[in-house]
C-alpha cells in the first residue's frame, strides 16, 4: 500500500453518551461461498488454451506466473467492469513491493471460460444478467449488517434509527404471485451466460418475475433510465416480497432505491469472483493466503453514494468468496476509476501520437449507457488525465453527459420491430406455443450474429428463419399490404427497392446512433466554444465493435469537420475495446502516483450524544432532548465529523486539500450503564457519514443538516470485565438529577485513515495507554474523486 507521510491531526474532546441497548446475539459466521460453478470439465484443456491464448486475445502475450512457485512474493491487481449489461474482469500478477512501477498493456490478462460462453471459453465479458429461483437465498450476515448504510435520523421513525432493531431486513412473504408451476431446474440460481441460455433455448417454466438485467441503472440519478428503474423497481419489490433479497437504506422509503440494488449486485458478482478465483488457482497457483489488490471502475455521471452503493456490493462479494489473504485490506482498501479515463490509459499507454495538453473525447459506448467525456493530458509518463468536465448543452435536453443508447437496446428495437410484424400471425400460436417464446428464440441471433455484422451505412439484409411462417403469396398478400414474408422466412432489409418498404436495420440502429452522435456534438460544440483544440475521438466498450456504429460516427465526424473546419480523427481499434475498462484499471491501479488530491467528497463521524445546553449553543434552541434515565441528564444527539466534506461552493479552491493518507483522529467518551449484578455491560458506537458538508458538528434530530446521514459502521465492545474486577464502581446520581445507581465507562473512539481504508477503535482507559477493546473497519475509496491514491 502506498503511504504518503503528512502532518497529523489529533483531537480530543469530552463526550457524553446515554445507555445503549444491549444488541441482539447472534452465532459467529464466516463468509460462504456459493456452489461452485459446474464447468470443471476438461480444465486441463482449458488452461492450456487459457494460458497459450489467442490471436488478439488480450494479455496472451503475458507471462505464466506460478505465485506459489515465483523467486518473490508475488500478488494479483484484479479490475473490475461491472458494465450495465456485460461485466468483464482483468488482470496482472506483479511483486508484491512493486508500487508505482511503470506498468505495460502486455502484463495484463483477462478471465476467460466463462460458464455456458458458447464461444468455446474464448469471451472475456459475461452478461450482467441473473435470475433468481423461488427459494430464499441464505446469506452471512457481518456485525455491520445491521445498521449498514441506514439513515441516521429517519423522520418517519420519530426517534435515532441507529438505535433500534435491525436496518437490514426482508419483507414478510405473503401470497407468491406465480401463478405457473415451476419445475425443479428452476432451483439454481443463474447468472452470467446461464441467463440467456435459460430463457431463450431451454424452453423453461422460470418465472421472469426473479429475472434481473440492467441492476446497475439503479444507481444512476439522471433521468434517462427512468423505464429501466421503473421495471427494476417491481422486480426488487417482488424479491423484498419473497425474501429473496433484503431490504437495504432507508426503513421509511415506500419503493426500492439504489441501496436495494446491493443484494441482486452482490450475489451475481460473488459468482463472477468464484469463477475468478478458481481460474487464477488453476493458472496461477493461486491460494488462499495470496493478496490482492482490487479496482472498480465507475461511470462518471456517478454521484458518491451510487459508488459507495457498488462499493459495498463489491465488499461484500469479496467477502464472501474469500479473495485475498484472511485479515488483509483488500475489501477494505479498493481504488476506484472513472471508466472512460480506464479505457483511456489503457489505449493510450503506447501511444506515442499524444502528447502533453493534448484535448480528446473517449465515447465509452456499452450494452447499457453511453458517456462522452472531454479529458486532457496533465502528464504523459505516467499517463494522468484532467477531466474538462464540459457539461450538457441546454438546447438539446435529450442529450446529457451520458445516456442509456448502449447497445442492448438494439436487441430490444429488434424484439418490438418482429413483434410488429408477428403480431397478426396466429397460426403459429399452436402447442402451446406464444408469440413472446418464437420470438425469444430468435434473439440469440441477433445478439450474437446480425447486430455485430451488420453495417447499416451499406445496403445490407438476411432472412429470419421462423418454421411454419406463411409468405405473402400464401397469404394472398400484395402491394402495400404485403410484410416481406417469405415461407418460412422473414426477410430484413436496409436499403428497400421500393419506398414503400420499410427499413428495418435502420429503426433498429438509427434511433441510438442518433442519440449517440448528440452526445459527441455536444461535447466537440463546447470544446471549440472554449478553444479547446479536440484532435481525437476514441471509441470504446462493447458497443465500439459495431460497424454500424463506427461507419455512422466517422460519417458523422467528417460533417462536424467540414462545418466547423475541425480535423477530428476517430480511433476505434476493434481488438481492444471490449476488456479496455477493465485493462485499463489495472494499468492506472499499478501506478497510482500523480492521482488526484485527496479532497473527501463525503464527510465521516461518530454519533453521540451531546449534554442538552441551550443557554449555551443557539442550535439546541429549536431541538427536543431526551432524558437519560440512568443519570438523569438530558442529551441531544449529533455527529461529531473527524472528516469533513469540501464542497464546490467559490471559496473552496482556498481550502487546503485533506491529506488523509495516513492519519489518526480520536474522540474521548464516557456511557453509563446500570448496576444489576449479572447484567453485561456493553459499549455500542456508531460511525456515521454524510455527504454534504457542515463546519460545525449539527444536531441529529429536528435539524435537516443531518438529515442525509448514513450508517457506514458501529463497534460493539464487552466492557462487564471493568466491573467483575472491580475497575469501576457504582456511582450515584447527582442530587438534583432524577437519576439512578449506575457504571460509568470513560474511554476513547480513534479513527484511523490508511490509504483508502478507515478503521475505527474503542480504546480503554482514554489516552496514550488505552487499549485496544473492538474495532472495525471500512472502505472509503468513494469518498474521494476516482483515482485518488
Amino acid at each position: 500500500m502506498e503511504v504518503v507521510v503528512s502532518s497529523l491531526w489529533h483531537r480530543s474532546r469530552s463526550c457524553h453518551f446515554t445507555i445503549m441497548k444491549e444488541p441482539s446475539r447472534r452465532k459467529s459466521w464466516r463468509p460462504d461461498v456459493a456452489q461452485k460453478a459446474k464447468h470443471s470439465r476438461n480444465r486441463s484443456g482449458e488452461a492450456s488454451k487459457a494460458a497459450s491464448g489467442s490471436p488478439g486475445h488480450q494479455g496472451s502475450m503475458a507471462p505464466r506466473v506460478n505465485m506459489a512457485t515465483a523467486d518473490v512474493p508475488m500478488k494479483v491487481v484484479i479490475g473490475l467492469d461491472y458494465g450495465t449489461t456485460f461485466t468483464s474482469i482483468s488482470y496482472s500478477i506483479v511483486p508484491v513491493n512493486k508500487d508505482n512501477a511503470r506498468a505495460f498493456s502486455k502484463d495484463i490478462m483477462s478471465v476467460v471460460n466463462w460458464p455456458r460462453d458458447g464461444q468455446a471459453g474464448e469471451r472475456r465479458q459475461l452478461p450482467s444478467e441473473s435470475w433468481y429461483s423461488p427459494t430464499p437465498m441464505e446469506r452471512n450476515r457481518t456485525e455491520n449488517d445491521e445498521v449498514l448504510e441506514e439513515n441516521v435520523f429517519d423522520s418517519f421513525q420519530g426517534k435515532h434509527a441507529l438505535l433500534g432493531k435491525s436496518t437490514v431486513h426482508t419483507d414478510s412473504i405473503e401470497d407468491s404471485e406465480d401463478s405457473e408451476m415451476e419445475d425443479e431446474l428452476s432451483l439454481e440460481y443463474l447468472w452470467g451466460y446461464g441467463v440467456p441460455y435459460e430463457m431463450y433455448k431451454a424452453n423453461s417454466s422460470r418465472s421472469q418475475r426473479r429475472y434481473i438485467k440492467r441492476a446497475k441503472l439503479m444507481l444512476v440519478e439522471t433521468e434517462y433510465p427512468n423505464e429501466d428503474r421503473k421495471g427494476l423497481r417491481a422486480v426488487f419489490n417482488g424479491l423484498l416480497k419473497e425474501g429473496i433479497i433484503r431490504r437495504h437504506g432507508r426503513k421509511s422509503k415506500t419503493e426500492p432505491d439504489m441501496w436495494d440494488a446491493v443484494d441482486p449486485i452482490s450475489d451475481y458478482l460473488v459468482k463472477v469472483l468464484e469463477h475468478t478465483k478458481d481460474q487464477l488457482q488453476l493458472l496461477h497457483g493461486f491460494t488462499h493466503q495470496s493478496p490482492v489488490d482490487f479496482v472498480m471502475t465507475v461511470p462518471t455521471v456517478w454521484s458518491p453514494e451510487a459508488s459507495r452503493v457498488l462499493q459495498t456490493a463489491v465488499k461484500a462479494a469479496i467477502y464472501a468468496t474469500s479473495l485475498g489473504k484472511p485479515g488483509g485490506t483488500t475489501a477494505d482498501n479498493l481504488f476506484l476509476i472513472s471508466e472512460p479515463e480506464a479505457a483511456a490509459t489503457f489505449l493510450l499507454e503506447n501511444s506515442e501520437n499524444i502528447s502533453l495538453g493534448e484535448i480528446f473525447i473517449i465515447a465509452d459506448c456499452g450494452g447499457g449507457t453511453v458517456d462522452v467525456v472531454t479529458y486532457g493530458v496533465s502528464n504523459r509518463y505516467p499517463l494522468r488525465l484532467k477531466e474538462e468536465k464540459i457539461p450538457p448543452i441546454a438546447r438539446a435536453q435529450e442529450f446529457i453527459l451520458g445516456s442509456n443508447c448502449g447497445s442492448s437496446y438494439l436487441n430490444d428495437n429488434y424484439r418490438t420491430m418482429l413483434h410488429d410484424r408477428l403480431q397478426d400471425e396466429h397460426y403459429l400460436l399452436k402447442n402451446g406455443e406464444t408469440l413472446e417464446s418464437i420470438v425469444n428464440r430468435l434473439i440469440p441471433d441477433f445478439e450474437n450474429e446480425y447486430k455485430r455484422r451488420v453495417n447499416v451505412m451499406k445496403r445490407c439484409g438476411h432472412r429470419v428463419y421462423i418454421a411454419g411462417l406463411r409468405s405473402d403469396e400464401q397469404m394472398d398478400r400484395t402491394g402495400p399490404a404485403a410484410k416481406r414474408f417469405e415461407t418460412n422466412n422473414l426477410l430484413m432489409t436496409k436499403l428497400s427497392l421500393s419506398s414503400r418498404f420499410t427499413s428495418d436495420y435502420e429503426d433498429i440502429f438509427m434511433p441510438l446512433l442518433h442519440r449517440i452522435s448528440g452526445l459527441l456534438d455536444n461535447q466537440i460544440e463546447q470544446a471549440v466554444a472554449r478553444k479547446l483544440t479536440v484532435k481525437k475521438v476514441f471509441l470504446v466498450g462493447g458497443f465500439a465493435g459495431s460497424p454500424s456504429l463506427r461507419s455512422y460516427l466517422r460519417c458523422h465526424l467528417h460533417k462536424v469537420n467540414e462545418e466547423h473546419n475541425l480535423d477530428i480523427e476517430l480511433v476505434a481499434d476493434k481488438h481492444k475495446h471490449i476488456t479496455a475498462v477493465a485493462s485499463g484499471s489495472v494499468l492506472r491501479a499499478m501506478d497510482k502516483k500523480n492521482g488526484p488530491q485527496r479532497i473527501s467528497q463525503s464527510s465521516y463521524g461518530f454519533l453521540r450524544g451531546e449534554p442538552w445546553q441551550p443557554e449555551e449553543f443557539r442550535g439546541y434552541a429549536n431541538t427536543q432532548p431526551r432524558r437519560n434515565k440512568v443519570d438523569g441528564d438530558f442529551y441531544v444527539q449529533t455527529i461529531d465529523y473527524f472528516m469533513v466534506k469540501i464542497t464546490n461552493s467559490s471559496h473552496s479552491q482556498h481550502i487546503t486539500p485533506f491529506e488523509l493518507t495516513n492519519q489518526s483522529f480520536s474522540v474521548r467518551n464516557y456511557s453509563t450503564f446500570l448496576t444489576p449484578p449479572r447484567s453485561p455491560i456493553t459499549v455500542s458506537r456508531i460511525l456515521g457519514m454524510l455527504v454534504r458538508f457542515y463546519s460545525h458538528p449539527s444536531l441529529l434530530e429536528t435539524n435537516s443538516h443531518n438529515a442525509d446521514a448514513q450508517i457506514a459502521g458501529r463497534i460493539v465492545v464487552d466492557m462487564t470485565f471493568l466491573r467483575d474486577k472491580d475497575i469501576i464502581q457504582p456511582v450515584e446520581p447527582e442530587d438534583d438529577k432524577d437519576g439512578i445507581e449506575h457504571y460509568r465507562v470513560d474511554y476513547e473512539l480513534v479513527a484511523i485513515v490508511e490509504g483508502r481504508a478507515l478503521r475505527y477503535e474503542a480504546r480503554w482507559p482514554a489516552g496514550e495507554d488505552g487499549q485496544v477493546q473492538g474495532s472495525g473497519q471500512l472502505s472509503i475509496a468513494a469518498a474521494f474523486k476516482e483515482g485518488t491514491a
